[in-house]
């Protein structure tokens, strides 16, 4: 997982450098994902430290006006870059941080005099922070990518690709296989659905990315014990996320933990996708109950249901369809969401 997202950030480096703009990779090691060991918690204070050294010397060379810190590992090296004279600091936080040295370190960070406004990408986000940030927070949803507002629809050559005729009843989930994401939650709740629905046809899209491939096989020996096996495909990768939108019927985000946001909700939104989402964290600002599609427990009863009545009503798929694409262009469009960065980070 490490190395394919260094590939990635070597590739975006070497086109901006392309484009002319100053790279300057700061000089933080690479970290495990998700709960970090107390090794790499103790280092991290040295490293920021350097990583802030590095940033003031670039700074005297190439003097900006903000430092726009995008992740929490950069919230520390940004803040003392700043002090003695640097330009100010705006944090962008993208995670959950609801207890543990991490959110004290945030929590510190955001006190600081040299940080002039705190971006969070939901409520959810903002909530454990709520008591010191006071007037510096903002809260910008992310917007989606314009390509899932703009892009043709693919959907006949893509439910082609995947051996989906035109009656076929198609209900995803798209993501990185994880036990955090729900996929084994989306195999239990709707298996039992294909009894019932002829037409119903099960897609897992995406793989564990070298990340949790035990979750992979668990994934297969779950789909493989169906009576109705035949109907549930599972990409065994990680796929094209349009394509696989447009193939679909009935958008499915089953997260177990708390999503900080749910980018993907938002995606198949803009495909004109019903989306049946758990109650985590940011889905429920993303998810409109009853409008855009429903929210439900985090349970197979609870999912399951919700489903079943998107299933058995073609209308109430197209309407949801519908308001869903209308949320997005009201809400998670990217013209607006960028303008409202812009104008906090630059405000006088």
């Amino acid at each position: 997982w490490l190395r394919v997202q260094w590939i990635r950030l070597e590739v975006v480096i070497s086109q901006r450098r392309e484009e002319g703009v100053s790279v300057l990779p700061l000089p933080l090691p690479e970290m495990t994902p998700g709960r970090k060991p107390m090794a790499e918690k103790v280092a991290y204070p040295l490293h920021a430290w350097r990583a802030a050294s590095a940033l003031r010397t670039v700074l005297a060379e190439e003097p900006a006006d903000l430092l726009y810190a995008n992740a929490p590992r950069t919230f520390l090296p940004a803040v003392l870059a700043s002090r003695r004279g640097g330009p100010p600091v705006v944090l962008a936080l993208h995670l959950i941080f609801d207890k543990g040295l991490e959110r004290g370190l945030v929590r510190w960070c955001m006190r600081q005099k040299e940080v002039r406004r705190i971006v969070f990408c939901s409520g959810a986000v903002g909530h454990p922070f709520s008591d010191v940030c006071g007037t510096k927070g903002a809260k910008i949803h992310y917007w989606v990518s314009p390509r899932f507002l703009e892009a043709a629809s693919e959907r006949r050559r893509a439910r082609e690709s995947m051996g989906l005729d035109s009656g076929d009843l198609a209900v995803g989930v798209l993501g990185r296989i994880s036990r955090t994401k729900g996929q084994a939650l989306f195999l239990e709740a709707l298996a039992p659905l294909l009894e019932r629905h002829p037409a119903a046809r099960l897609l897992v899209g995406g793989g564990a990315d070298f990340e949790e491939p035990e979750e992979d096989a668990r994934l297969a020996k779950m789909a493989g014990a169906s009576p109705h096996a035949a109907r549930i495909l599972m990409s065994g990768r990680m796929v094209e996320a349009i394509p696989f939108l447009d193939a679909l019927d009935v958008l499915v985000v089953p997260s177990l933990w708390e999503e900080p946001f749910g980018l993907v909700a938002v995606e198949g939104m803009a495909r004109g996708l019903p989306v049946v989402a758990t109650r985590s964290g940011g889905l429920v600002e993303i998810v409109d109950h009853g409008v855009t599609g429903f929210l439900a427990d985090k349970d197979a009863a609870s999912l399951r249901g919700a489903v079943e009545r998107l299933l058995a009503d073609p209308a109430l798929r197209a309407a949801m369809g519908e308001q869903g694409r209308a949320r997005v262009e009201s809400e998670f469009h990217p013209a607006k969401q960028i303008a409202e960065v812009l104008a906090l980070c630059f405000e006088e």
